[in-house]
């Protein structure tokens, strides 16, 4: 269960759907410009003023409580083709958008449909992922002292390569995917985190970041032995620069096989945000950088001169001189 704040404009209209409707009003979340759906909930009560707040007519003050049905991350282009009626809030229109009930059917079969995930798992192996069936009532955060490695909100994407080609990969800094994935690149945006999985190794190198969106024959001759080729084998291509040089994680490693449990069809592909954030977190944790991070961020609340973390380079430890 949980509870949820709108503005006062918008409880007015969920109130009135309440109402009307039998307390049968179900929700759904989306996260701007995240481009998913994550998750499905039961409206359980009236919107109603917390009095702890301002009752500005724009202010988040209105609060109800809600019963998780599902929590997943649906792609926003699979959701309008199971209901091709719907309209989405943004943060630059409204908040919340009404649907007709045609429309609230149609998407939460899609939903209904869709892996479960939760909004947060841990990435260091302290804790196991939650069972099956805890999955929609385990809304826990993770420990203060569990901190992610920074990402750009939104999906990110494993690529892949072989050990022919991932130099070519690396000293370009072109990743490319055959042409039939290119609606699955399409959720690529510049700042996207990157990863590349070397399928004769069975190695996950990163951290990259996404230069440009996906675009046809950046490089037409790239991965070809054809000089004069005008299309490459791989024409779905980005470009990449490393956002953080780690190590590689094994296919095998048991954590990586936990955060990615819910991904159907091998490892290259789409992944959601909170998926895109473990295994950046991951690499930085086992290569030390995540750790780096937390203690130069520490010196700095403490006031110690730190110096800044490296990019792109091993982690090294940090040297603090306190202020005299």
């Amino acid at each position: 269960n949980g509870e949820w704040y709108v503005q006062k404009k918008h409880a007015q209209q969920l109130n009135k759907a309440y109402e009307n409707s039998k307390k049968q009003v179900m929700i759904f979340f989306t996260v701007s410009d995240s481009n998913h759906i994550q998750g499905a909930a039961l409206m359980t009560s009236k919107a109603t003023l917390d009095e702890s707040l301002s009752d500005d007519y724009d202010s988040f003050s209105y609060k109800f409580n809600v019963d998780w049905y599902r929590t997943t991350e649906l792609l926003v282009e699979t959701a309008v083709e199971a209901a091709p009626d719907l309209l989405l809030p943004t943060k630059n229109t409204q908040f919340c958008q009404d649907m007709s009930s045609k429309t609230g059917e149609s998407l939460m079969k899609a939903v209904w449909n869709s892996p479960l995930v939760t909004l947060y798992e841990s990435f260091m192996g302290t804790s196991e992922p939650p069972t099956a069936d805890a999955i929609v009532t385990d809304f826990r955060a993770p420990p203060p002292e569990e901190i992610a490695w920074p990402t750009m909100p939104g999906p990110g994407f494993i690529f892949g390569c072989n050990s022919e080609t991932m130099d070519e990969c690396l000293g370009r800094g072109v990743f490319g995917l055959p042409a039939h994935m290119k609606s699955a690149a399409s959720i690529i945006k510049p700042g996207c985190s990157i990863f590349l999985f070397n399928v004769t190794d069975r190695l996950l190198f990163g951290i990259f970041e996404a230069l440009t969106p996906a675009i046809m024959n950046i490089e037409p001759t790239a991965f070809s032995k054809n000089p004069r080729a005008t299309s490459s084998p791989f024409p779905v291509q980005i470009r990449v620069r490393v956002s953080l040089e780690c190590p590689p994680l094994e296919d095998t490693d048991q954590i990586l096989n936990d955060i990615l449990r819910t991904r159907s069809g091998g490892r290259i592909g789409p992944l959601t945000h909170s998926q895109a954030e473990a295994v950046a977190s991951l690499l930085a944790f086992q290569c030390g950088a995540l750790q780096y991070m937390t203690e130069y961020e520490s010196g700095l609340r403490a006031g110690e001169q730190v110096v800044a973390p490296p990019i792109a380079l091993p982690p090294r430890k940090i040297e603090s001189k306190h202020k005299q």
